[in-house]
């Protein structure tokens, strides 16, 4: 594993997106095998094939919401508008997810109930299946499991130190 490298990428990418990566950076350097370990699994996240690209990034900002990790949260909110996602939209995400479209609005829903425990709602699921489909379902799965690895991270190390408030401001 070249370490070098993988730092100098977590710092481009670190100054590109405006995200504190001293966590990994600190997992890189005490551990390479645990980073190692752990790296694999930080390109869960990005699966997407049959899910829009509106539905993946309402459910990863709603995911880190229900996290209440800020920086996360931001981060999602940099790449969704770098992907083309409109920021209206996202701010409804942020502020009134309530009035969000139904198909999305179930989607923030199901994904911050998902952070919040064992409160399942068949219903919305169902209502998610049928308007994009078992696939993308399968896929807001992964999305959501994948985007709550970093929060756990973050906190597991000792580093979810603050907090952000969500702003489109960038």
């Amino acid at each position: 594993m070249d370490t070098a490298a993988i730092q100098t990428q977590l710092q481009e990418f670190s100054k590109a997106y405006k995200y504190d990566t001293a966590y990994l950076e600190e997992l890189l350097n005490a551990s390479p095998g645990a980073f190692g370990a752990f790296s694999p699994g930080m390109e869960i996240c990005k699966y997407r094939k049959a899910l829009p690209l509106d539905a993946y990034f309402v459910a990863c900002v709603a995911t880190m919401k229900g996290e209440e990790c800020g920086p996360c949260g931001q981060l999602n909110l940099r790449m969704a508008v770098e992907a083309g996602v409109d920021r209206e939209l996202l701010a409804l995400v942020i502020k009134k997810p309530n009035l969000l479209p139904s198909p999305l609005r179930d989607v923030h829903d199901h994904a911050f109930a998902v952070t919040q425990g064992p409160l399942q709602d068949p219903e919305r699921a169902e209502r998610i299946r049928k308007h994009y489909g078992d696939e993308a379902f399968a896929e807001l799965a992964v999305c959501i499991t994948g985007n709550r690895v970093f929060p756990t991270l973050k906190r597991a190390l000792m580093k979810a130190d603050h907090c952000e408030i969500l702003t489109l401001d960038f």
